[in-house]
């Protein structure tokens, strides 16, 4: 007599909950025979064209298409899968993005350690220019969404009242005059910015520049968003500051 299996031997088997199965055997998908008590009895024709239903879900084609494919001709066949494969090829791009915005905040967490443990140190800025962003220009807000590290808060030391807002924006994207350009000859000493955004943006800013001050005279400041935890029972939004620094003059 040809083996036969309960439903939920055949749901361990093929790890399939017992209501996919009765689902997929209600749109047809394969044959089972029922006992007289009303049991299903799958046999391995069963089996097999459950295995099939399986082999075809896991390629993507829909639950509607499934029965279809076992009697598409060749050229059909090929047109279904091509589909699926442009469908796949764009989500591949979306988890692509995704997978680099993970690396990204990974190195911003790093990034907020190193500044915890080393404090100041002299840095390259890392990007061109930083231009004036207010949150009602569309493309700019779009740009934020897609990476908000690129918000820059500017201020001249000099003058604290001078703080505004700005945005990275790479060359080909850049409207209008820059916020603040990049310059050869520049020193830039970095440094973490801690802001209490429910505090009215309280932050350390201040307590930086006093500590800096009785080495280097101190120009502009470009405080870049890295990203915002919970440190101490409080939410704290991290920047970090690149400073234009020169010695004092003897």
């Amino acid at each position: 007599m040809e083996d036969t299996f309960l439903i939920g031997e055949i749901s361990k088997l093929l790890d399939i909950p017992t209501a996919t199965l009765r689902f997929w055997e209600e749109k047809g998908l394969f044959h089972v025979e029922k006992s007289e008590n009303r049991y299903r009895r799958y046999s391995v024709r069963s089996l097999v064209e459950i295995a099939d239903v399986v082999f075809l879900r896991n390629l993507g084609i829909p639950v509607s298409r499934v029965s279809a494919m076992g009697s598409c001709a060749l050229d059909e066949y090929a047109s279904q899968l091509q589909s699926i494969q442009g469908q796949l090829e764009q989500k591949l791009r979306v988890y692509e993005r995704t997978y680099r915005k993970t690396q990204a905040q990974l190195q911003h967490i790093r990034e907020v350690r190193t500044l915890m443990e080393e404090g100041f140190a002299i840095e390259e800025i890392p990007f061109e220019a930083v231009y004036p962003f207010d949150f009602q220009e569309r493309d700019k807000l779009l740009r934020y969404v897609e990476d908000p590290a690129g918000y820059v808060r500017y201020f001249d030391t000099r003058n604290m009242l001078s703080e505004q807002r700005g945005i990275i924006l790479p060359p080909k994207e850049s409207v209008g005059k820059p916020l603040w350009q990049k310059k050869q000859g520049a020193t830039f000493l970095t440094f973490l910015i801690r802001e209490k955004a429910e505090q009215d943006y309280a932050s350390d800013v201040l307590q930086s520049l006093s500590r800096i001050r009785p080495f280097y005279n101190t120009g502009e400041l470009l405080a870049r968003y890295l990203l915002s935890a919970e440190e101490d029972g409080e939410r704290i939004d991290y920047l970090k500051a690149y400073l234009e620094v020169w010695p004092w003059e003897d």
